[in-house]
């Protein structure tokens, strides 16, 4: 949340995320698969993470106040939530912060065809919320949903929101699990979609530092997009995280497989499903949503869609992605400017673009 009374001052909030509870106590990084697979299956931990964002603006919001939302994962579905959230009812005053529950709820009953009365919601927003706009949103490759087993959440205004003003999502080209299934955000001017080379991780983080050259990438691109948007950044810490590491942006960095034994045991797990019939809503249980036989399908890349420049790069050097190659240079985004001018203030100067 940038501050506008007190220029280049930041205050942020962090959530670890929809899913990870009693992962740290854990041994052995296998032990920690089976709680990850349930967070998604289940949703488990979805409301937490929204509650805990919704109260710091509570407390903390101010009218003029910039907000900048970012998330990776199931934690770039719970900040389009927190968004929508924000859109549909707006935001209460420090005093009715008990009432997240029962704006969450209305949100809820919304989602699952409820016939929610719409004045009462409206009259809730006009009551007890502030109208909130959000700056920017960046995403890093958002889940298809939250709770796919029991008591899915697909909740309205997640792909399209009035109140965001701009929105930015790196999406993985090569993610292959069903649980991980693509969530695009709908096709409008202000949202830019940049998919990238790699697997789920690969776009947004999660493997050794030394084995995170693309993770890199997309995340310069989304400093460079925030940046653009008005996020200030220090200069110095951006060339620290980029380039003084173990590892650097570099677009012909290892692809990994994200098709460990226990997520290929996932791909079996049968899923609910949204049918809308005779003008009502109903879950039913959707055997044709498995990949056959258990394999793993590849995402679904639209005639539309755009690609960062680092996959034209991997289709010169290595000779990658030959089936959409046409479409990779027909569509490529290339990172903002403004990145290269902010690095060139860094105090151990400039290195070259990703």
């Amino acid at each position: 949340m940038a501050l506008p009374d007190r220029p280049g001052e930041i205050l942020a909030y962090y959530d670890q995320g929809v899913g990870t509870f009693g992962l740290r106590e854990t041994l052995f990084e296998w032990q920690k698969v089976p709680g990850r697979i349930f967070g998604l299956a289940f949703g488990w931990g979805l409301r937490r993470t929204v509650e805990g964002a919704y109260r710091f603006l509570v407390e903390n919001y101010q009218p003029g106040d910039q907000l900048y939302l970012f998330g990776f994962s199931r934690g770039a579905y719970a900040a389009r939530a927190l968004a929508a959230l924000m859109h549909a009812l707006g935001l209460v005053g420090r005093h009715n912060a008990h009432l997240f529950e029962y704006a969450w709820d209305m949100l809820r009953r919304r989602d699952q065809g409820d016939d929610v009365d719409f004045h009462l919601q409206s009259s809730f927003r006009q009551t007890f919320g502030r109208e909130v706009k959000i700056r920017f949103m960046g995403l890093f490759d958002t889940v298809k949903s939250v709770g796919w087993v029991y008591d899915p959440v697909s909740l309205p205004f997640t792909r399209t929101n009035p109140d965001v003003l701009s929105i930015r999502h790196a999406v993985s080209i090569d993610e292959r699990r069903a649980f991980f299934r693509q969530n695009l955000w709908s096709n409008e001017p202000k949202a830019l979609e940049a998919w990238f080379a790699g697997v789920h991780a690969d776009v947004g983080g999660g493997y050794e530092i030394s084995d995170s050259q693309l993770a890199l990438v997309s995340l310069r691109w989304m400093i460079a997009e925030a940046l653009a948007n008005g996020l200030p950044f220090d200069p110095d810490r951006v060339h620290k995280i980029l380039y003084e590491g173990q590892a650097r942006p570099e677009p012909t960095g290892p692809r990994h497989d994200s098709m460990t034994s226990a997520w290929k045991i996932a791909e079996w797990v049968p899923r609910l499903i949204w049918v809308l019939k005779d003008g009502r809503g109903r879950w039913r249980l959707a055997i044709g949503a498995m990949p056959p036989l258990g394999r793993p399908r590849k995402r679904t890349i639209r005639p539309d869609t755009r690609f960062h420049e680092s996959v034209a790069i991997r289709c010169k050097v290595l000779g990658e992605y030959a089936d959409i190659r046409q479409a990779v240079a027909a569509n490529l985004i290339h990172d903002d400017p403004s990145i290269d001018a902010l690095l060139s203030n860094a105090r151990n100067g400039p290195r070259g673009k990703a």
